[in-house]
This record gives structure tokens, sequence and C-alpha cells, in this order.
């Protein structure tokens, strides 16, 4: 609404000293216009007519609404999976064959790809034939060494001749234990030949594919993401962080909302899990993050969001519906209706708008009837006809009741519903409350 009202909400500039012109200027008229019409017989119809036009003008009003009043803050994000993996192969050798569906979901252990295992299955195959040899020599070298050491008891071989036979029998336990780990590592390397996922979640295309030859732990074979949830991690100013949520500790589960670009609500819950320990002195910001479920398809990894959340603290705020507000030079105003039917100039201080409804942080209290809607030509001072209608679509606030509700059963139980439930919950961006 601007200075003047007309029922389609066009704004006109004000200019309240033309208007107390041109409303002078009306009554001399029209008192010479009825000291005209005195010598005259005036026909019942004229009458009727003289009075309707002196009855005072029709405008609808609206009850300034007060309530407790919580601010959301805005912020962007790139959603990131809690568990990302880089598949790359622990042994060198060629691919045999893919065992994925590119893009599919696998499961933990699940193969992925298997290399050529011939040359990883003759290593086992040698190293049982050069463990079983060893272990025969290592049959025969302790068998001399205890012979060895009856022939001592007997004086029938010198010691020395003993003691070197019981050295050939230790060096033969040592090599045979050293064929048994080359076994043991030909083993895992013949099971490392098949590449398993090491988590559940959704697999990428294949980087290499058949035929190509890898080398361990350099080639890429594919990646692998976690999907049953979803991080969000964004930045909050330690201006805004110590004025709205100083108070809040990670394990609060703080509620958070996202909304996904191309999307017009904030579809999705999660919550705050987690508050760095440190403010980055470089941006002057704390870094948190917050967790979805990422039971719905669309909540990807990479994707870009938005997320928003409310302050730990909450402000008696007063709301009007938006069209109400005139602009009066560099000033805001409004319209009141006053008890005895006159317009009264208000001027007013405007805070954050949430859908058709507007927060006024000074010049109004609540209950006070405000114009939103009305002829053209109506100003301070006017005596007016003032019909309380509705105002604009309440939805928004409803709407934000429930939301109310619901947040505060999820944090606190019954007992803070009763307390929240007025809560409204005004949209504001994190740059709009800096210029605040």
């Amino acid at each position: 609404m601007s200075n003047n009202i007309s029922p389609n909400g066009a704004n006109r500039p004000p200019s309240w000293p033309r208007r107390t012109a041109r409303q002078g200027l009306y009554l001399v008229a029209l008192t010479a216009f009825g000291a005209l019409l005195a010598g005259c017989q005036p026909s019942q119809g004229d009458a009727s007519q003289t009075s309707e036009a002196t009855q005072p003008p029709s405008v609808e009003v609206v009850e300034a609404v007060k309530q407790p009043i919580a601010q959301w803050y805005r912020y962007t994000t790139r959603l990131e999976a809690p568990e990302r993996v880089t598949l790359r192969p622990r042994v060198t050798g060629q691919v045999d064959e893919v065992l994925f569906e590119e893009g599919s979901l696998v499961e933990q252990g699940q193969p992925l790809v298997r290399l050529d295992l011939a040359p990883f299955e003759a290593r086992v195959r040698e190293l049982e034939a050069q463990l079983a040899r060893g272990r025969a020599e290592q049959a025969r070298v302790d068998g001399e060494a205890n012979r060895a050491a009856q022939l001592v008891q007997r004086n029938l071989m010198a010691r020395e001749e003993a003691e070197a036979r019981r050295a050939n029998a230790r060096a033969q336990h040592a090599q045979v234990a050293t064929l048994q780990a080359q076994l043991d590592r030909a083993r895992l390397d013949l099971e490392h030949a098949v590449v398993t996922a090491p988590i559940s979640g959704r697999v990428s295309r294949a980087d290499l594919t058949e035929g190509n030859v890898v080398t361990a732990g350099q080639s890429v074979l594919t990646t692998l993401v976690s999907t049953e949830q979803v991080d969000a991690y964004f930045d909050i100013d330690e201006r805004t962080w110590n004025r709205a949520f100083a108070s809040l500790a990670a394990d609060q589960d703080w509620p958070v909302e996202l909304q996904l670009a191309g999307q017009e609500d904030f579809a999705f819950e999660g919550r705050l899990d987690f508050i760095d320990n440190r403010v980055d002195p470089a941006t002057g910001t704390l870094r948190v993050r917050a967790r979805f479920d990422a039971d719905h398809v669309s909540l990807r990894p990479g994707a870009f969001a938005r997320v928003r959340l409310t302050a730990a603290s909450q402000h008696e705020g007063v709301l009007i519906p938006d069209r109400a507000i005139g602009t009066d030079l560099d000033a805001r105003f409004v319209l009141v209706a006053e008890e005895d039917g006159a317009l009264a100039y208000r001027r007013v201080t405007t805070g954050s708008r949430f859908g058709a409804w507007r927060e006024i942080t000074s010049g109004l209290q609540g209950g006070e009837p405000v114009v939103a809607a009305g002829p053209a030509k109506v100003g301070p001072g006017m005596a007016v006809t003032a019909e309380i209608v509705d105002g604009p679509d309440r939805t928004p606030l409803e709407r934000l009741r429930e939301r109310t509700s619901q947040l505060a059963r999820q944090l606190e139980g019954p007992r803070a519903t009763e307390e929240a439930t007025p809560l409204v919950m005004a949209e504001q961006d994190r740059q709009e409350q800096e210029r605040s």
C-alpha cells in the first residue's frame, strides 16, 4: 500500500501538503455547490445521491498480529556422502571382467571387478610346493639334531658338531616360516584379485574395463558413495553464530531444512550433528554440518542445495499485511483507523517478510487496525468507515505455527509444544541479517 490506498493495491508517492490543499479546495467547491443548490427544490433522487456522497468512504482494515518470532537463516551448500570410496586395486594385474552394472546399488563385500586370476593361482601353487619341500627338509634336520644330542650325551660326538646340527635345524624352521608367510601373501593377493565393495552404496561408471592392466594402489577402477544419508556442510559467520546460535551444541539435534535447486519447498528435514572446534580466522566463519536421511532418490552427493535453520532464541514481533505499508519518500508508514473513525498517519520500521506478511519492528502495536485497501483518495484525518477483514492469506502463519509445534515435539516434548505453538518463523537471508 502507498500513501493512497486503492482497491487494486496501486502505489502512489505521498504528498500530504498537496492532499490537504486538494481537500480544502474540495470543501470550498462543495460549499459553493451547496449554496447554489439552496435556492432550488431538489428532487428525492437528488437528495439520496447527495446523502450517499457525504457518507465516509469505506476502507478495509486488518488488525496487526503480535506473536513470538524466530528468525530463519539460509545458507547454500553442496551435498556430500558421509562415506566416499575411490576404488583402486590392491594388486597389479589385468582386468578380466567388470562385475557390476554402472550406476547401480551394491552391497558391502559384493564383487565388482575381477582381475586375471591365473598368475596369482600359479604363484600360490609354486609356494605351496616350496613349503612342502621346506617342511620335509625341516623334518630331516630336526632328526639329525636330535640324534646329535643323544650322541653328545654318550660322548660319541663333539659338541661343536651337535651345535652345528641344531643351528641347521633352526635355520630350516626359519625358512619354512618364510615360505609360509609368502604363501599367505600369495593367497591374499589371489583374494584381492577380485575387488569387492568396501561399503554399501551406489557405484559410478567403470573407469577401466576388460583388458586394461592396473597398478596396485594407483589405477582408479570406479568410485562408490554411501546412499543412506547425505551431509550438508555450510559456514555461519561468527557474528550471526554468537547472536543466534551460541547456545547450540551438536548433540542437540537442532532441526535443519533443505531445498534442492529447482524446487520451491524446503522438503527435506535433517539435524545439525557437527560444529567445528574453531572459527576460521581467514573467513571469520564457523563450519557446521547437517545430516539428512537420503531415502529420496533426488538427494545425491554433489547436488547444490539451500539449507535453513531457526535461531535458538525468539522475540515478540508485530506482523501486518505487506500491502498495508506505504512509502513516504525515505520512510515507511501505515494508516491506522482511530476509534473516532478518522485515519492516523503512523511511521513504522519494517523487518523481515514472510509470504504476504511483514514484521513491524517499531511504530505499531499488536491489535491496532491498519488500512489494507480502500478508495484512492483517503488520507490522514479523513473520516472513514472501517470494515475489519481477515487480510491476506493467513495460511503461511498457520503453517508456521504447525511447523513450530512439530519442532517442539521433536526437541523438547509436549510441554515445549504448548509454549512454542504461537511461534511464527520469518525468513531472512544471511546477507540481509548482516546488513541489519
